[in-house]
């Protein structure tokens, strides 16, 4: 069994703008986590997280305009290897691994704001990092 701690460092350390994450891009995916995990059995509860590897992240935007050194971003995502335990609320305990990937789209407008998480049970990174290009330019179409 691997620490009962959290350790989400991958999105604490990289030299990558996530601002549209909030405050705390860590705790925000684990609570996205946990969140995906109770849309699917009310009573889960996330006892720990460990994010792995790298993220991968991908950033888009247009110029501002008068100012070419300057973008206003406009969509944003990242992919993130995970390895959890859930508690299904009846004391069972799994571990699962596997890729998070988060997507949003408008950034550059409050009310147009569009969020989609995927949750890619035994994916590897590699794959998550081509499917992440698609999956923002379609939440964007769509």
């Amino acid at each position: 069994m691997a620490d009962n701690a959290d350790d989400l460092r991958a999105l604490t350390q990289p030299d990558h703008w996530m601002g549209w994450l909030g405050d705390d891009p860590g705790k925000a995916v684990r609570d996205m986590l946990e969140t995906t995990l109770r849309d699917q059995v009310a009573e889960a509860k996330l006892l720990w997280v460990h994010l792995q590897d790298e993220p991968h992240f991908l950033t888009g935007g247009r110029p501002v305009p008068d100012d070419d050194t300057k973008i206003t971003v406009v969509r944003a995502g990242l992919a993130v290897g995970f390895e959890l335990a859930v508690d299904d609320g009846a004391g069972n305990v799994e571990e699962l691994q596997g890729v998070f990937s988060w997507v949003a789209t408008g950034l550059d407008t409050a009310d147009a704001r569009r969020d989609q998480t995927y949750f890619d049970l035994g994916a590897d990174l590699a794959a998550a990092r081509e499917e992440l290009e698609t999956r923002i330019y379609t939440l964007e179409d769509g």
